[in-house]
């Protein structure tokens, strides 16, 4: 199955793929119906012309003497008719023919049109004709004079017009489709455009938000579902930036705290790297901030009794408590850890408390 990219295409061909199916399946439809309906008349026309020579030859003695006689009417009847015209005889024998050799000709007892006309009173066949090389429509009837058959008059004619009228139509129907889905495509594409904008302009917005620009807004145009979606979007944007702007006032507090605390303070998440240091726990473990952000706690305060504190608190899930001297000439500290479980299994805060003044 084709995918498109773009909403506007997904909406737009399919309509323009069932203008053109539909089309064409009306230029076949015509097609047939027009064809049916030129049939009809025309196996009527030759049915009313093979009857009128049936009539008119009935009583001739020509039937029982075949030669010149026949052939010569079969000719005339044929430029008066603008038809082929053959003169059959009972036994199936071609004994007048206006546009061939009838001495060459099989005989015709068998053919479909002849046998209808024998058993029916009239019969008809389409068929194609070896003799002219196309198809051909081909009416008999049988001439009969008090009840006796006489002969059977048979009129034919090409089906080259028919044909060519039938194509012209197709042709016309097809041409048409083209042009009407063209005018779909551009007015699909139109609505599609109209319908997909609101969509893209949303999009663009949502993005903006995605990348941190929390004014990002947009006018609802519409009443419709697009414009119940971007008021939606406004509210939730107007929330979120609501949100934002307490977290970031509530860092800055918890920043200044922690920045003017005498107490070190050091938190860990759950694979044991540093995730916040305050300048005083800086200052008492003697390490750059830079060079204890996200690395092991181990490495960052380089006292085994610290991290045995961390391991057991981390272990137990409970709060632990222990006087450390982080060196002979070093502070001497309280480290009390604390498991964080709110923030995730062995999460844990570690305060340094200095008691070296006291």
């Amino acid at each position: 199955m084709f995918h498109f990219p773009s909403i506007r295409w997904r909406i737009a061909v399919p309509y323009v793929v069932l203008i053109l199916l539909a089309m064409a399946g009306l230029a076949v439809y015509l097609s047939v119906l027009v064809r049916d309906a030129h049939l009809v008349d025309l196996q009527a026309q030759l049915t009313s012309e093979a009857r009128l020579i049936g009539d008119a030859l009935a009583s001739s003695p020509a039937w029982d003497e075949p030669g010149g006689d026949l052939d010569s009417l079969a000719r005339d009847y044929a430029d008066l008719l603008d038809a082929r015209v053959t003169l059959i005889g009972v036994d199936g024998a071609v004994l007048g023919e206006s546009h061939d050799d009838r001495t060459q000709m099989d005989n015709h007892l068998y053919r479909p049109e002849v046998q209808q006309a024998l058993a029916q009173g009239q019969g008809s066949s389409i068929r194609f004709s070896r003799t002219v090389g196309y198809e051909m429509m081909y009416v008999a009837v049988p001439a009969m004079v008090e009840g006796r058959v006489r002969g059977i008059a048979r009129v034919a004619v090409p089906l080259r017009q028919i044909e060519t009228n039938v194509a012209r139509l197709r042709w016309a129907v097809l041409s048409a489709a083209l042009i009407s889905a063209l005018g779909a495509a551009l007015l699909a594409v139109l609505i599609a455009e109209c319908t997909t904008r609101p969509v893209r302009e949303l999009t663009e917005v949502v993005q903006r938000l995605a990348d941190g620009d929390l004014s990002a807004r947009l006018l609802p145009l519409t009443r419709d579902e697009v414009g119940t979606l971007t008021r939606a979007f406004n509210q939730m944007s107007d929330r979120l930036r609501g949100t934002v702007s307490k977290l970031v006032e509530e860092r800055g507090r918890l920043v200044a705290v922690l920045d003017n605390m005498a107490n070190g303070v050091v938190i860990t998440d759950g694979d044991g790297r540093v995730r916040l240091i305050n300048p005083a726990a800086i200052r008492l473990l003697g390490i750059a901030e830079e060079a204890a952000l996200g690395r092991p706690l181990a490495q960052v305060a380089r006292d085994y009794r610290i991290i045995d504190l961390w391991q057991r608190c981390c272990e137990q899930n409970e709060e632990q408590s222990e006087p450390v001297e982080v060196s002979r000439q070093g502070p001497f500290l309280q480290a009390i850890a604390t498991p964080l479980r709110d923030a995730g299994p062995r999460a844990c805060l570690v305060i340094l408390q200095d008691l070296t003044q006291i």
